[in-house]
Parts: structure tokens; sequence; C-alpha cells
């Protein structure tokens, strides 16, 4: 999670900021300056990097846990790899922005697990990052085959950029000569859409996209609902924001806590075949809406907090677990090198009921690196995707930890069931020391795999022990 000091002046019946932190998640370090923004103070990512000390996670050998290692790629050797999807035999791996290399989605064919081989790319535009991609097969009057989805964000100060940020989206039916389609700009001067999602309804294709900081920098939407039923003319149709919609000050609100006090949409996810939206939104909480037959959103039906019972929630995402009746909620918390002490470490995973109306926090499950100051690494949850009879297995990307399996089979009492920790490898491009930092996770039901992306080492696919047919 990065962040910009930009000066600003609101637009008519934007909320007023005279001063704001911009986050452009874990993501919008300049190119080559690695610098902020316009005052050219720091990145606090790159901050972040550098106040890694050298420790034994620099050293540690891979470590396995009840998960047995299959098959790995480097992907090319470029590092910041970011988000990992697989879908039908191919796995597709994000881009974060770092020193902005723009290669694009690289897309591996995983039929044979024991041996990945890179062999195509979804090509991104110069000066954007490619975090996060969703796949799906799609079949409308307007395209038959299998549906790509990339969020596009600018890596430089999103007012004077030029590029285009957005979604974009790919024909994959052949992943080995991907088509682009189209492309969906949001909101100029805005950073982009940073995590995004791809549905199937009965009568529509949506998507979704987390546009971090668009209502404070242009009074815009920041949760964008897109229908791409016919994916060369997408077209908005639904959107949020909290200062538009809730009358909340994105910027005041009391809900900003922490080492960093924001409001800003950061995630976004459909369930219930489409019907359901949730968007994360940092320091806000998880807001539950409803998904009207045009892709216009109804609500927010629902809000489940962070703080308490997290004093930092930095609420970076969710998924739902055991049949939909319990949400998991995922705070990225990089207090110990932020300086906040009191802060309580690098955070923890929280269990939350999942019905009408708010849900209520239930327990939270963490690692024993995570509930320490230590610094030799990162040692935040990231992303959790669930597994397992009822989806009671949860795989969580860990960054230093690496992919944690855990169980909330009793949703009161979660228990760790295996690890998994890559070895330590150099960042090709600088950014990072050489420590596991494990950004992606994809259980892949069809052949009881685990898809994990590691910023520095590519792509590691994994096999539970003892689990059986997910």
């Amino acid at each position: 999670m990065s962040r910009r000091n930009l000066r600003w002046t609101a637009p008519a019946g934007a909320v007023a900021i005279t001063a704001l932190t911009l986050a452009s998640l874990v993501s919008s370090a300049p190119s080559a300056a690695h610098q902020a923004g316009p005052d050219s103070s720091p990145d606090p990512l790159w901050a972040a990097a550098a106040g890694i000390t050298s420790g034994p996670a620099w050293t540690a050998k891979m470590r396995t846990q009840n998960i047995t290692v299959v098959g790995h790629t480097d992907l090319g050797g470029h590092g910041l790899n970011a988000d990992v999807w697989e879908h039908r035999g191919f796995a597709y791996v994000g881009v974060w922005s770092g020193t902005c290399p723009a290669n694009g989605v690289k897309v591996a064919d995983v039929q044979n697990p024991r041996h990945p081989t890179r062999v195509s790319r979804l090509p991104n535009p110069a000066g954007t990052s490619a975090e996060d991609v969703v796949v799906r097969h799609v079949e409308t009057d307007r395209f038959s085959g299998e549906l790509a989805v990339v969020g596009i964000q600018t890596c430089d100060d999103p007012t004077s950029s030029p590029v285009f940020r957005g979604l974009q989206f790919f024909d994959v039916t052949n992943p080995r000569a991907p088509r682009e389609l189209s492309r969906f700009q949001v909101a100029e001067d805005t950073v982009g859409c940073h995590e995004v999602d791809l549905v199937v309804r009965q009568s529509s294709v949506l998507a979704g996209c987390a546009n971090a900081f668009a209502e404070q920098i242009t009074g815009t939407d920041e949760v964008v609902v897109v229908d791409v039923t016919n994916p060369f003319r997408p077209h908005k149709v639904g959107g949020f924001a909290v200062g538009k919609d809730l009358g909340v000050d994105p910027a005041t609100t009391r809900q900003n806590v922490g080492a960093f006090p924001a409001t800003f949409a950061h995630s976004v996810r459909f369930t219930h075949g489409g019907d359901t939206l949730f968007a994360s939104y940092w320091d806000y909480g998880t807001l539950r809406f409803h998904v009207r037959d045009s892709g216009a959103l109804r609500g927010p039906v629902g809000r489940s907090d962070l703080a308490p019972p997290d004093e930092d929630a930095d609420n970076h995402s969710m998924t739902l677990a055991k049949g939909g009746g319990t949400m998991v909620v995922n705070p990225e918390d990089f207090s110990p090198v932020e300086g906040c002490p009191e802060c309580g470490g690098w955070g923890e995973a929280y269990v939350y009921t999942n019905g009408r109306g708010d849900n209520r926090p239930v327990s939270s499950f963490s690692t024993r690196h995570s509930r320490s100051m230590r610094t030799d690494g990162f040692y935040t949850v990231h992303n959790t995707e669930t597994a397992g009879s009822r989806r009671a297995q949860l795989f969580s990307s860990w960054y230093s930890d690496g992919v944690v399996w855990w169980s909330v089979a009793d949703r009161r009492d979660p228990v760790k069931k295996g690890q998994f920790v890559p070895p330590p490898t150099e960042d090709p491009s600088g950014v990072f020391p050489p420590v596991p930092l494990v950004w992606g996770v994809y259980a892949d039901r069809t052949r009881n795999l685990i898809y994990a992306s590691d910023l520095n080492s590519g792509l590691w696919i994994l096999r539970p022990t003892g689990l059986g047919s997910f």
C-alpha cells in the first residue's frame, strides 16, 4: 500500500479537501525517480521496503508444512509479480508498478504443473501497472470464449499522467495468442482500477473496479460496475462513493485510524452469481451491495467495521467461506515498518458472520510472525481464497510468511493446517530485498492445486497434503 501527498481543490459537488494522502495500493512508485508526487516526497512503499532489516528471512531455506511443491517458474525472471489467476490450464500473473516495466500480465501453460512454461502476455500500456486479472468463460450473443479483464493503473501522478487507466479486456480463448478486445477508461486524473472482478450472470456479464481515491481527487465513483456483455463495447452501469452516496467525507471521517488513516475503495468482489457485490474500503469497512438486473448498485445493505476489532483497520479484501455464511477479511498492515509500534504488529485475518445487515466479528487468525514486530520481511496477510468441503479450508498469501493454510471448520476457533515459504530470491528490479514476498494465491478446484505468485521469485504450484478433492 503506497501513498502520495497531493494538493487538490475540490470540484463542484465533490468532497472538499485541501490536502490528502493518495494511495495507489502497493503500486505507484514512479518509474524512475522513486518519488511519490509533485512535492517529490519519497513513496512510503519504497520507504517500507527500505525499512526491512537484514535478518533470518534473507537466508532461510524454503519451508513446507503439509504442502508439496509441484512446480515453479520465474516467469522470465523480471520480478514485480503481482496477483495470480488460473483458468483452464493456464495461469495469469499480473505486474506491479515498482520501476514500472509495464511488461504485461504473464501467461503460463500449467497443463503439466510440474513444468509450467510462460507462453504469452497480455500487454499493458507503458507507464502503467497491471496488478489484477480475472478470467471467465463467457457465452453471449456478442462473444463466445474465454474473457480476461485486467486492472490498469498509472504509475505516476494521476493528475498529470496522460496514460490510459481503467479496464482492459482480452480474448484468451487461445491463451498462446491473446487478443485485446476493448478498454474502459475510468475518470480522468484518477489512479485507475486496482482490484477487479468479473462475473457471468443469467443475462449479462459484469466487471467490477476499485478506483482508489477517485472521489477525493475528482469527485467520481470509487466502486465502478461495467457491463461487458458485449466486450467490444464496455459501458458503466453502476457506481458508488461514500461522500456522494452516504454523505461521509472520506478525508475526515472518524473511521480513519492507525498508521495510515484514510478511506478509499481498495477491492471489489461479486458473490451469489453477481447478485451481490462486496467493496472493501480501507478504514471504512466492508460494504455489501445488492446488484440490480441492470448492474446498478443498491445500498450498501450492510457494513462490517474493522476498527474495532483491528486498531489499524487497513481493510484490504474479503472472501466468503463455509457456503457463504462466513466472511473473511484481510487487513494489509505494515505498521512495524511504518513507525507505529502501538498498532500491534503486522495484524491478523478476521472471521465474521455473513447474513443480512451488518456482519459480526467472530474470531481472528494470525501467524507467529504476524503477531511480532520483526522487520526482516513483511508479515501481513494479503489475500485469502477458499477450498475444501463447504469452503472451510483457507489459503492466504502472507508475504514473507508465504502461503498459509488454515481452517475455519469451527469459525470460532481457526487453526493452522500448513504453510509454504519460498526461498529468498533477489529482486531483479532492485525494489525489494531478497526475501519471500507472496502476493497472490488461487485455488484450482479442478486439479486440487494452489497457485501462488511471489513478487521476486515468480509462480509456484502447490498441492496441500491430505486435503483430497477441493
